[in-house]
């Protein structure tokens, strides 16, 4: 996946999950929401597809393939003549030069790309020398001697070592590192106060342990890789938050329900104005405390409906969101190239059949009117129309026919034109991008000696169709079938028409105006000599 494509699916997953925090946010455990970010990370970060049936771009393609028409192949007129032909609609035989797909745009010098890469550069640089000089001041920290702190860090044990230390370089307490994480508290720290201090260092042993400085190491990431995406930026803001809400929610989870608002006092009071950006450290910030403080007061212990819906949004929202469209079955695949396939260029899809449509036409002339009649149904219905209506409906194309010998010369030459290829890069619909090797040589070799092969043996196949070279008309002679059709229009005295159908032979027409005869004579409408005139005149 391209970083464009990356970015347009992360921004949709993005708007779906604001929605969602909107909605539910002081309703749903706090790390269902930094599950969601990680997974919006993934797809911000690794070029990966994950085909599912349940995707929304799964969605999205079945919907397009059932809007999708093939446009009906145009049917040259054969005369009115009884006729009923089938008819290939298919394309012109290309050239070497047109299967040769246009080469990949070079990356490098792509200037949209030298634009994206100066971006994420800048973005890169301003974090990073925001986060040395942090560190340099940081490092400018002297150790804490307590004993409270060392009780404390002896009932708290890591498998990484932590250090707490001070500084007068900051008002609020902060963590930073990732292997050698520092709780880092200002120097007029009153240590005496052991209840407050215990709901601070718990606040930044929860960030160590959930490894919060990592996350925002990502998060800074994927900010800097799609710097051009506004919702990316939304998504670092919102998800910094988060990580303060999940860690408020394990504190409050360690201390009791009933210590929630001694918690959100110590918040109050720890509230600070950052000078300048630290993304890569977890601190109390005054950044969103108002929202801080109304999810812990509305925190509940989460109950059993609230972690299954959290559970199904963690899980169906990617599923829905972040997957990719699933591949088509093999004969989902084959359906999609015959309503399709005429209009393909055959000339970048040589594995491609052309389509066939077929036409079946049906006239008679009646005698009685003088008028001929034509059927495009099997003879279910007939209309009447002049040799000038017919032409002026369905006019004959102007269709330029492949001779044997035309064909051959052409093929030939293709044939060295074709080997020339091989190791080129070439496009179709079907496989995308590709480079031609021998196997693909042969087979195209292999199509347009089948065609010549059909040419030699009496298929028509044309080279343009009314000066065009987009699409090609064949028919085979061999399917060609003419056959005839046999009416009766019976005028009665009153006045009275009966049409007896048509028949395809006349023996089925004397059957039937035999038994329609008898009937009349039994009724009384018709005499017997009537009756022998009208047999005598189908003899």
């Amino acid at each position: 996946m391209g970083i464009v494509e990356m970015s347009l699916t992360a921004s949709l997953l993005i708007v779906v999950i604001v929605i969602v925090r909107a909605l539910a946010l002081y309703k749903l455990p706090k790390k269902t929401f930094l599950i969601l970010w990680g997974v919006v990370v993934c797809r911000l970060l690794i070029p990966f597809k994950a085909p599912a049936s349940i995707s929304l771009y799964t969605g999205v393609e079945k919907l397009k393939d059932r809007l999708s028409l093939s446009s009906p192949a145009s049917l040259p007129a054969e005369g009115i003549q009884p006729i009923k032909a089938g008819f290939r609609a298919g394309f012109q035989p290309p050239s070497a030069s047109d299967l040769v797909g246009s080469p990949a745009p070079d990356s490098s010098q792509s200037p949209m790309v030298l634009i994206w890469l100066v971006g994420v550069c800048a973005c890169a640089i301003f974090f990073l020398v925001a986060y040395i000089k942090c560190r340099r001041e940081y490092q400018t920290s002297l150790p804490v001697e307590d004993a409270f702190a060392d009780r404390w860090l002896r009932e708290h044990p890591l498998r990484r070592p932590v250090q707490i230390r001070q500084s007068d370089r900051i008002k609020a307490p902060l963590t930073y590192g990732v292997f050698h994480p520092v709780i880092l508290m200002p120097k007029n720290t009153n240590w005496a106060d052991e209840e407050k201090l215990r709901y601070i260092l718990m606040h930044e042993f929860v960030h160590i342990r959930n490894f919060d400085t990592l996350k925002k190491l990502l998060l800074t990431t994927a900010g800097c890789v799609h710097w051009f995406n506004p919702f990316v930026w939304m998504m670092v803001g919102l998800a910094n938050r988060d990580i303060e809400h999940s860690c408020d929610e394990a504190v409050v989870r360690s201390f009791g329900q009933t210590m929630k608002s001694f918690y959100a006092t110590v918040l109050v009071n720890m509230e600070e104005a950052k000078s300048g950006p630290s993304p890569l450290s977890s601190h109390f910030s005054k950044n969103a405390i108002e929202e801080r403080i109304v999810s812990i007061m509305k925190g509940k212990k989460p109950s059993l409906p609230g972690i299954l819906l959290a559970l199904t949004l963690a899980v169906g929202i990617p599923a829905i969101f972040a997957t990719s469209a699933a591949s088509a079955t093999p004969q989902e695949q084959q359906g999609q190239r015959e309503k399709t396939q005429a209009g393909l260029d055959q000339a970048t899809v040589p594995k491609a059949e052309p389509s066939v449509a077929s036409a079946a036409l049906f006239s008679y002339t009646d005698k009685t009117d003088g008028k001929t009649y034509y059927s495009w149904d099997e003879g279910k219905t007939w209309a009447a129309l002049t040799d000038e209506e017919f032409a002026a409906k369905y006019p004959t194309p102007d269709v330029v026919w492949w001779t044997y010998e035309d064909y051959k010369a052409w093929l030939d030459q293709e044939k060295e034109a074709l080997k020339n290829i091989i190791g080129e890069k070439g496009w179709n619909p079907t496989d995308g991008w590709y480079v031609w090797t021998q196997e693909r040589v042969d087979e195209a070799i292999k199509l347009y000696e089948q065609q010549l092969q059909e040419i030699r043996e009496g298929k028509k196949i044309s080279k343009t169709v009314d000066g065009g070279d987009d699409i090609t008309l064949s028919y085979d002679e061999g399917n060609v079938e003419v056959g005839a059709s046999y009416g009766l229009i019976v005028t009665l005295d009153n006045g009275e028409q009966k049409d007896l159908g048509h028949y395809l032979t006349k023996e089925e027409l004397r059957k039937a105006a035999e038994s329609f005869c008898k009937e009349l004579v039994a009724a009384g409408k018709m005499t017997q000599q009537d009756a022998d005139k009208i047999m005598k005149g189908l003899q």
